[in-house]
Formats: structure tokens, C-alpha cells, sequence
């Protein structure tokens, strides 16, 4: 039978229209209380084209010098490409599924975007603190000086007059600029359903609210989290500030859930285990009430014995006479509900003491409902709270101390916990997600999804990217022989990996590999965007001298350019010539057509072949294959060139 439409509730196709624009464009498209959408024009078309936006200065929202620049950097072209470093550089590079990369976020966002879009659960970021010193060192740096500051943002020495206050422009201006393209990148990785934790302290707080409702959508806004950060110490003359902060969006808010589930205690099983899971004997039924009922304090009898409230007859059959106290003892369950719980495996007698005594189940996974006395499935959960993170496991003193068991000194000063970052994931993440952070500093995340894979059986990977920062040559770390904090990362991860299956053997399986990968100039390509009459010698000279590709280079790049995860498996059918990862094939050198279509062969759900051009000069070469892939049936089209 045909469902009829709902015609009332159907939306229409302006409602549509305006669902889409504002999942693609949140900060362009607002909805007011009455359900109405509104755009504002000169935010999209800051979004569809940054060139021609013409950003005014007045009515409410966040606006700074550069922004325009900052929102084109975000998709501006990008001259970088991945080199793999299968070595000591990675751990158990054939068999995981985790990835480390090493180099500038942003940069790294946008070679993920092509194969990530959309595909990351949870991302969380501790981005550096405005706290207005010199040691940042990020490529898009504002802490120069302030005509490098400018130039950096699009303006020249003249135009300084748009400039209302240069301080600014090298603070929060610079910092805004500076993490604005990143988060859009980030936006666009994470899932429907993903969400993003930020870091964050008082200096930036006020401003990264503003352009998060921005970037992610007001209406996405989850909460604003406090966080001990420190036990103790003196900050300033007037307040010692000991806590930061932790904001969360999410993609979409219809999707995001807040609950966190949290079943210590539920050990036990049954004969319900598969659709009722794990339980927990709560207290005994008969509690010493603090407003007696008579319809609580009834008779069970099961078994053969007599049961009451107390466990005493006597002073029962007094109660039952009115003799009893304004409190005094009963059941915690109508007789009709425990008649219920008793038939339906609730219920548990056991011997104590000096009687018998009844227990209840609380399952995992269902419920009575009191009022139709019917078995119902139940999302047991506990909501987050903006105080969750003030205990004192949540503190950076606590990262300390995990650093200091792992390399027996304490490297970081304001890292954060495992516990914490252990805590968000546990938090709408399922156990096989991607957690993404692109400021990995020590190392904290991927420490925390490891461990938390080891507890719970999950199979989460992670996706860390940490630049290539120098350490001072005075601290500890640069004299253990770091020298930069991506050593450190990249040293914690190993050694936190093997520290899990060291702790534990029957974590033998768990992955705590890693594979590494290096962001390094594609200097080919960036000379092949020059017009031929602006080649210079020198052009020629670095091309001729660009770093010679090997197989794994181009192989990886082009599992980013098909949108294939860094994680893949690619098989082998000829050695450094044809390969085959998720059903797609890539000629990589000149090969006989006839050893390539006997491979091809075997490949029955092939979807399509890409053929790495510089490597294959030949004409003649595709013309012959494109006639020898018909023959074993697959279509010329889904042929691609790729350079």
C-alpha cells in the first residue's frame, strides 16, 4: 500500500534550500525564533568569493584586519605534497591504520581535504595561546614586525591607515588570521555527525567564540567548558588563574549527542546478556523509608519463605496494626512492579546474614516502565556538565607526570592529560572513529585513543600533524637529543604504544603503529603554474635538481588526489609499475601490455585505472591500453590521467 504524503508538515522547496545553504555556509544563513531563515549577502559571498566580498566594518560580528586574507588562505593553492617516511620514522607501517604527519597544519588540512572530506569523527585542537611572545612559529606567523605583519595580511605601509590599531593586528588580529583558515579546513573534515573540542585560555576565549558561531554555526554551539589547568601559583598581582577552557561545536546539532555512558559497576551476567547486556545488584528492596507507606510494606512470599520490610515478622504485623514511626521500613517497588520484576529475571533473592534478602538488576541496555509495567530499551546515559573537568586528573600537573613515566623527564609544561582528551572521545564517539588532532604537541591524543582502544576493544585511529619546531638548545629534551618538539611526538607515541602492550599481554593486537609522513615542497609543480617567458635559469636549475620521487611518494600522492585514506593497503601486482588499493589501479611505469592486462584480469570489481603521466610518455603506450581494457571489459572512461 502507498504511504500517503504528509502534506501539512512537507517542507518546502524554499526550506530546503535554505537547509542546504546554511550546512554549507553556516555563519551566511541565520534562523530566527519563529522558524524564518534570513541571509546575509556579504557573508556569502565572503564564503563563495573572498576576492569580491566587500566586508563593512559596522553591525555585529567579528571582523579584524586581514580577515579576507586569512579566508583566502584557507583555499588558496597549495604547492605541498606528502613524502612517506617508511623507517624508524614509523611503526608497523604495513599493518596500521593510524597516521603522523609531520609539518604545518595548514598545509596538511588542505592535502587531507581531499581525502578526509567528511570523514572525521571527533578533532581536537590545543592550538597555541595568544599570549603575545615571541616563539611562534608557524609559517603564517604574526608576531613579526609590523610591516611584515601587514604585508603578510594584504596591506602595504600605505594603507596603514585602515588600521585602527596595530597592536591589534600583531595580537588578536594576527591570532584570528592565523587559526581562521584552519578551522574552516577543519569544518570541512569533520563528519555530519563529527564535533571539534578547542583548547583555549582567557587571552583568545572571547574571540574564538565569535568565530567558531561563525565558521561552525551559532546554532552549533554545544558548551564552554572550565578546566583546571593548574593546582596552584601566582599568575598575576591580582588573581591567580588556575583554568581555561574547552568550547565544543558540532557539525550539525540535530545529529550531536551529549550523553557520555558510564558502566563501571556492570560486571554481571545473565540469561538476558544478549538483549539486555551487563547489570548491576543495586540495594536491597527493603529500605528504611523516610515517609512510610502501608502499600509499601506488603508480604512477599517466594519459594517458600515469607518475606518483609525489616526482616522482622513481629515488628511487621505492629506496622500493619499502625504502630510505626513517620519513618520506618518498606519496599522501594509496588507489589505490582515487583511481581513484574520477579517474573521478568529483575529480581534477586539471595541469603545474607541472618534472612534472606531481595536485590534488583539495573541492565545496560533496557528499563521497566513503571507506569505499563513493560520492558523497554533504554539509553542509560549521563549528561556532561560545564564543571567535568575542574578535578585534578583533568590538570596539566597530571600531564606532567605522564610525561615524566614516559621519558623520565618532564619535557612540557602545559600539555594536556590523557584522561582529558580520553574523556571528550568517550564522549559521541563510536569505538571505530577517526580522531584527528592537527596540533599534536607531545603527543597527548593519540597516546589517549591508544589507551582507550586498549580499554574498551576499540579500533579508533588517529590522525596527529606536528611542525617541525626547534627546541632551545637549554632545555632537557634538545641535551636527550630532541631537537625538535616532532621528535618528541613522534618518541611519545612509540613509547606509549609499547608501553600498553608491555602492561598488558593480551593487547598483542592492539595497534600502535603509526605511519609518518613528511609535508615537503612539490617544487615540479610550483614551476609548471610560471607563464614560459617568466622562466629564469634558476627555475630550471631547481627543477632539474628537484628531489627525485620514489614509488611510495607518488603511489601515496596519488591515494590523496583519488581520495583514498592515507591507512590504505595498497597490493602489489608489478613492482614499481602497477598497484591495486580499493579497487582502483595505478600504472606507474612503463609496462608490457600484456603483463598489465593479465593483472588487470584478476582484478574483477576494478572501478577505474589512473596512469601516473610524467612516468609514461608513450602515446602509443595509452592508445594500446585504452584498446586492451575494452577487451577484458572496462569501459576507456574510466581511465585517468593523472600528473
Amino acid at each position: 500500500m502507498k504511504q500517503k504524503k504528509d502534506v501539512i508538515n512537507e517542507k518546502t522547496i524554499n526550506d530546503i534550500n535554505y537547509e542546504l545553504l546554511k550546512k554549507q555556509f553556516p555563519s551566511a544563513v541565520s534562523i530566527d525564533e519563529d522558524g524564518k531563515y534570513s541571509i546575509d549577502p556579504q557573508k556569502l559571498q565572503m564564503n563563495l568569493d573572498p576576492s569580491r566580498a566587500n566586508i563593512k566594518e559596522d553591525g555585529y560580528g567579528l571582523n579584524w584586519v586581514g580577515k579576507k586574507e586569512a579566508y583566502h588562505k584557507a583555499f588558496s593553492k597549495n604547492y605541498k605534497v606528502l613524502k612517506p617516511l617508511n623507517d624508524d620514522n614509523s611503526k608497523n607501517w604495513d599493518t596500521t591504520d593510524n597516521i603522523l604527519i609531520k609539518g604545518d597544519n595548514l598545509d596538511a588540512l588542505k592535502i587531507l581535504r581531499h581525502n578526509y572530506f567528511e570523514a572525521i569523527k571527533m578533532i581536537y585542537i590545543d592550538p597555541p595561546y595568544n599570549t603575545k611572545n615571541d616563539g611562534f612559529v608557524y609559517n603564517d606567523n604574526f608576531t613579526s614586525s609590523t610591516k611584515q605583519t601587514l604585508e603578510d595580511l594584504g596591506y602595504d605601509e600605505e594603507n596603514v591607515e585602515y588600521i585602527e590599531n596595530i597592536q591589534g593586528a600583531k595580537t588578536h588580529s594576527g591570532w584570528l588570521s592565523f587559526i581562521y583558515p584552519r578551522l574552516l579546513l577543519a569544518r570541512d573534515l569533520l563528519k555530519d555527525d563529527g564535533v571539534i573540542f578547542i583548547s583555549i585560555d582567557d587571552n583568545e576565549v572571547a574571540q574564538l567564540r565569535l568565530l567558531c558561531d561563525e565558521v561552525f554555526g551559532e546554532d552549533n554551539f554545544v558548551g564552554q567548558l572550565a578546566r583546571r589547568a593548574k593546582s596552584s601559583g601566582k599568575t598575576t598581582d591580582k588573581l591567580a588563574n588556575n583554568h581555561d577552557y574547552i568550547l565544543i561545536y558540532e557539525k550539525n546539532i540535530s545529529i550531536f549527542n551529549q550523553n557520555k555512558h558510564d558502566f563501571k559497576g556492570y560486571n554481571l551476567k545473565d540469561e538476558y546478556f544478549e538483549d539486555r547486556g551487563y547489570y548491576k545488584l543495586n540495594q536491597t528492596l527493603d529500605y528504611d523509608s523516610l515517609s512510610y507507606g502501608k502499600s509499601l510494606d506488603y508480604l512477599i512470599e517466594k519459594d517458600g519463605f515469607s518475606l518483609y520490610p525489616g526482616g522482622d515478622k513481629n515488628i511487621w504485623e505492629e506496622r500493619q496494626k499502625g504502630n510505626h514511626n513517620r519513618a520506618d521500613w518498606a519496599w522501594r517497588w509496588s507489589k505490582k512492579l515487583f511481581e513484574f520484576g520477579y517474573e521478568n529475571g529483575f529480581v534477586v533473592i539471595k541469603d545474607g546474614k541472618d534472612r534472606k534478602r531481595i536485590y534488583t538488576k539495573t541492565y545496560e541496555k533496557v528499563r521497566i516502565n513503571n507506569k505499563t509495567l513493560k520492558i523497554e530499551n533504554f539509553d542509560r546515559g549521563k549528561s556532561l556538565t560545564t564543571i567535568e573537568f575542574v578535578n585534578k586528573e583533568y590538570s596539566n600537573d597530571n600531564a606532567t607526570k605522564e610525561i615524566k613515566n614516559i621519558f623520565g623527564k618532564s619535557y612540557f609544561d602545559y600539555a594536556k592529560p590523557t584522561q582529558l582528551i580520553k574523556k571528550l572521545i568517550e564522549i559521541n564517539t563510536c569505538k571505530d572513529a577517526i580522531i584527528m588532532d592537527f596540533f599534536a604537541g607531545s603527543g597527548t591524543t593519540a597516546n589517549a585513543v591508544m589507551d582507550l582502544n586498549a580499554q574498551d576493544n576499540g579500533t579508533r585511529k588517529f590522525i596527529t600533524v606536528q611542525i617541525s619546531e626547534g627546541l632551545n638548545e637549554k632545555t632537557d629534551a634538545f641535551r636527550d637529543g630532541y631537537n625538535t618538539i616532532f621528535d618528541i611526538t613522534q618518541e611519545r607515541i612509540k613509547r606509549a604504544g609499547e608501553k600498553i602492550i608491555k602492561d598488558d599481554i593480551t593487547k598483542q593486537d592492539l595497534d600502535i603503529g603509526f605511519r609518518t609522513f613528511e609535508i615537503v615542497e612539490d617544487v615540479k609543480q610550483k614551476i609548471y603554474q610560471k607563464p614560459l617567458e617568466n622562466m629564469t635559469q634558476d627555475d630550471l636549475l631547481v627543477f632539474t635538481q628537484a628531489i627525485v620521487e620514489t614509488t611510495e611518494d607518488i603511489l601515496y600522492n596519488l591515494f590523496v588526489a583519488e581520495s583514498l585514506p592515507l591507512s590504505i593497503k595498497p597490493k602489489t601486482l608489478i613492482k614499481d609499475k602497477l598497484y591495486l588499493a580499493s579497487n582502483v589501479a595505478f600504472v606507474l611505469g612503463n609496462v608490457t601490455m600484456d603483463d598489465l592486462i593479465e593483472k588487470l584480469k584478476s582484478c574483477v570489481e576494478l572501478e577505474y585505472i589512473t596512469i601516473y603521466s610524467p612516468n609514461i610518455s608513450d602515446d602509443k603506450f595509452t592508445l594500446e591500453l585504452e584498446n586492451a581494457v575494452s577487451s577484458i571489459g572496462i569501459k576507456t572512461d574510466k581511465i585517468k590521467f593523472r600528473g
